[in-house]
């Protein structure tokens, strides 16, 4: 009997017609580095006594079924832009032959996706349905490869002996990196910058009702943040003059290839918090300035994410 690893598994996913309900067709492939997304049953001590002549407990029952986890994912030219309209809904596209896929904050609705996890050596296929992205994590840095971190909620999941994804599709992979990254501050470059994290979140609630296959009713987005935090050597006081006058500047985190080939996370209206600038020996000085995001009424929302690549708006639609 073969025993599972995960050199051989593989994550399907592809989007719902209908919130919680598997789509037919074939499924997308994806590119993936971790995912502990599932379906979690804990078992509740029933603290019932007077059954016998012992002290022994009497049998626990199972409690609702919980479906959540996280992908860690490559930040890649094609397939990062499934996630992201996971995370935002589907983009404006615009452009011919190189295209620019628009991806905003802040929707009234978010989109559903069932996502399956396959383990073929088993085999086992984990079918999740009804699956709703609620966080982003991404971190700057001047070297290494570049992943994001999504946070995922699904209603339900099965387990079965076959695939339900059809025949998988799949795209071609191009990987960005970290020494590909830039950061800008109102239209320039920010420089002494050393390291930076970005986290988005859609406070995604889930619904529970009273159901006889204990899953979730749904899961309702609430107000989008964007919040991080931007290092840098403590070379001017850009920075320093902003957080003191509580101002505020629009900051783009962007990967590039080339001039057609890119992804560039735009917050439209940030503030940074006051930061110290320690001295911690004869060493550089750094300073780290938390910020936070706000809707930007010239923008008509928080944050925009611009994909650049060659494919049609049908890719992400």
């Amino acid at each position: 009997m073969a025993r599972a690893i995960g050199a051989n598994t593989r994550l399907l996913m592809l989007p719902e017609s209908t919130y919680g309900t598997a789509p037919t067709g074939n499924f997308r492939r994806l590119p993936f580095l971790s995912c502990d997304l599932g379906a979690e049953q804990p078992l509740l001590d029933a603290d019932v006594i007077g059954l016998g002549g012992t002290r022994d407990a009497a049998a626990p029952f199972l409690d609702t079924v919980t479906v959540s986890g996280s992908a860690v994912v490559p930040v890649d030219l094609i397939n990062i832009g499934h996630w992201l309209r996971l995370l935002l809904g589907a983009p404006t596209t615009t452009g011919t032959t190189n295209y620019t896929h628009t991806f905003k904050s802040g929707g009234a609705s978010l989109p559903s996706n069932s996502i399956e996890l396959g383990y073929p050596d088993v085999p086992s296929y984990d079918l999740i349905t009804g699956v709703r992205a609620d966080t982003l994590e991404i971190d700057f840095s001047p070297s290494g490869p570049a992943t994001a971190s999504f946070g995922l909620i699904g209603q339900g999941s099965t387990r079965s002996g076959t695939s339900s994804g059809g025949t998988p599709t799949s795209a071609a992979y191009t990987a960005f990196n970290k020494a590909q990254g830039s950061i800008n501050r109102s239209g320039s470059a920010l420089a002494q910058v050393t390291g930076a994290k970005l986290s988005f979140t859609n406070s995604v609630e889930t619904v529970r009702t009273i159901r006889a296959d204990r899953k979730i009713e749904g899961a309702d987005p609430g107000i989008c943040r964007a919040t991080g935090q931007v290092t840098v050597r403590f070379a001017d006081t850009t920075l320093l003059t902003q957080a003191q006058n509580g101002s505020s500047a629009d900051f783009a985190f962007a990967y590039t290839i080339d001039a057609n080939r890119s992804l560039t996370f735009t917050l439209h209206e940030v503030y940074l918090a006051l930061a110290k600038t320690p001295i911690e020996g004869p060493g550089g000085i750094e300073a780290a300035f938390d910020f936070r995001a706000a809707y930007n009424a010239t923008a008509t929302t928080m944050m925009t994410i611009a994909l650049k690549n060659q494919q049609t708006a049908t890719e992400y639609a």
